[in-house]
Formats: structure tokens, C-alpha cells, sequence
């Protein structure tokens, strides 16, 4: 066997083990409570999506207008996929099948996140972004072994 051979064997070695030992670090999943987390992210979603239609808009070419405009289509996408996510682990869906999901959900988060500190918020918004942050990190460990608690955004 070649040098080249061996290191290619040596690397994907490593690479097997690697991505096993990151598995290994997941929440054993438990479909029930999932479900019943999925379900929690989406009622405080469908709740910050309704408080947050509830603000006042601001005015066309204020300075806030366009990241509330912008904040207001991820909030809706975030239901969006909080719902989706909900639905399929109640009909039995497991991780590998809601892990994209998942993802397009926590990327969503991002974004409210990057847009959310750079506008002001109400104390309502705020108390809605806090529930959905508390479920999300009770969801994270089932699908991201490297998971890091979300923490309130700061302005």
C-alpha cells in the first residue's frame, strides 16, 4: 500500500470516528418528549408572531422601518418552520428526518437575532423571544451535540 493509500485510509478513519464520537454526545432521542417540545416552540412562535403584528408600525423610511419589515418575514418563517417541525415529529418523524428542519429553524433564529439587535423591541416582544429562546434550548442537544445555550440579545 502506498504512502498516499495509508493516509487516505488514516483520514478517513479519523473522519468515522470523529463524526461518531460527535453523535455519541447527542440527547438519546425520545420521540415524546421532542414532540412535546416541538409543540411548546411552536405555541411560543405563533405567540411572538402575534405580538409582534400587534407593534406598531413604523414609518415608511424611519430608520427601524426596514428591519421591521425584514424582521417581520423571518418572524413569520420562523412559525413557518416551527409549525413544520411540529408536525412532523407528531407524525412520527425522527432527527434524521426533522434535522434539516432543524436547521432552517435555527438559521431563522439567527436572523431574527442579527435583525432583533438592531431595532428596539417591547417588553412583550422581548418576554415571546425569551419563551421561544428557553424551548429551542431545551430542543438544541436532540439535534446539535455541540449546542450552546442561546443566550437574551443584546443591543
Amino acid at each position: 500500500m502506498s504512502i498516499r493509500s495509508l493516509l487516505a485510509v488514516a483520514l478517513a478513519a479519523g473522519l468515522a470516528f470523529a463524526t461518531a464520537s460527535a453523535r455519541a454526545d447527542l440527547a438519546q432521542w425520545d420521540q415524546a418528549k421532542v414532540t412535546a417540545l416541538s409543540k411548546q416552540l411552536a405555541d411560543a412562535a405563533k405567540a411572538l408572531q402575534d405580538t409582534f403584528y400587534k407593534q406598531p408600525t413604523p414609518t415608511i423610511g424611519s430608520a427601524n422601518s426596514r428591519d421591521y419589515y425584514r424582521l417581520k418575514q423571518v418572524v413569520r418563517r420562523l412559525r413557518q418552520e416551527a409549525d413544520q417541525l411540529q408536525g412532523d415529529l407528531a407524525k412520527g418523524s425522527a432527527r434524521e428526518e426533522t434535522l434539516p428542519e432543524y436547521d432552517d429553524l435555527m438559521q431563522s433564529v439567527r436572523d431574527a437575532r442579527e435583525i432583533g439587535a438592531r431595532i428596539f423591541a417591547a417588553q412583550d416582544i422581548k418576554d415571546r423571544a425569551t419563551a421561544v429562546r428557553a424551548v429551542l434550548n431545551e430542543l438544541a442537544p436532540y439535534y446539535d451535540p455541540d449546542a450552546v445555550p442561546l443566550q437574551p440579545v443584546q443591543r
